[in-house]
C-alpha cells in the first residue's frame, strides 16, 4: 500500500471519528425526557410535570406577563379549557420569571384565568421544548409524544388550532 493510500484511510477514519462526536443528538419530544422538571405553581408550591398529567394530553400553553400576542391570547386558551377541559389538560407555562410579578399579573387579569398556571423557574420545560419565541402551545399525548405545535397567536388562526386539537384527541 502507497503512502497516499495510508494517509487516504487515516482522514477517513478520523473523518468518521468526528461526525461521530459533532452529530448533535436526536431530540426527544416525550414526557420521559421530563422526569426531572419540576414547575412551581403560583401558592409557590413545586411539582413535578411527569407522571402526574398522563390520563389525558397536556396542553403546554408558553407565555409570559411582558408578552403582548401571550396576553391576547388568554381568553382564547381560557375558551379551549372551557370547551375541551374534559379532554385536556392546560398548564400556562411562564419561563423563569419572579413568582410575585406573575401573580400580581394574574390578580389584575379579569376575568380569572380558569386553567392551571406555573413558573418554569428552573428553566428545563423550556430549554426541554426549544421555546424561544413566545406564545407557543403544545400539546402532548399521555405518551409523551408532541402532537401539535402552534407558534404565535393571532385571532385569524384560532379555527385551525381548535380543529387541530379536536383532530389530535
Amino acid at each position: 500500500m502507497s503512502q497516499n493510500h495510508t494517509i487516504l484511510i487515516l482522514i477517513a477514519v478520523l473523518s468518521f471519528g468526528l461526525l461521530y462526536f459533532m452529530m448533535p443528538e436526536e431530540k426527544q419530544d416525550s414526557i420521559s425526557t421530563l422526569e426531572g422538571v419540576t414547575l412551581t405553581s403560583l401558592t409557590g408550591q413545586q411539582f413535578r410535570l411527569a407522571g402526574q398529567f398522563t390520563e389525558k394530553p397536556l396542553l403546554l400553553v408558553f407565555w409570559s406577563t411582558t408578552c403582548g400576542s401571550c396576553i391576547e391570547e388568554i381568553p382564547f386558551i381560557s375558551k379551549i379549557h372551557s370547551e375541551m377541559k374534559d379532554k385536556i389538560t392546560i398548564i400556562g407555562i411562564h419561563p423563569e420569571f419572579p413568582i410575585k410579578k406573575v401573580q400580581k399579573f394574574v390578580k389584575k387579569y379579569k376575568p380569572a384565568i380558569p386553567y392551571m398556571l406555573a413558573i418554569d423557574s428552573q428553566g428545563s420545560l423550556t430549554k426541554t421544548y426549544e421555546v424561544s419565541v413566545l406564545p407557543r402551545t403544545l400539546l402532548v399525548n399521555s405518551n409523551g409524544k408532541v402532537l401539535y405545535d402552534h407558534l404565535g397567536y393571532s385571532p385569524e388562526n384560532e379555527k385551525e388550532v381548535i380543529d387541530a386539537l379536536k383532530a389530535v384527541n
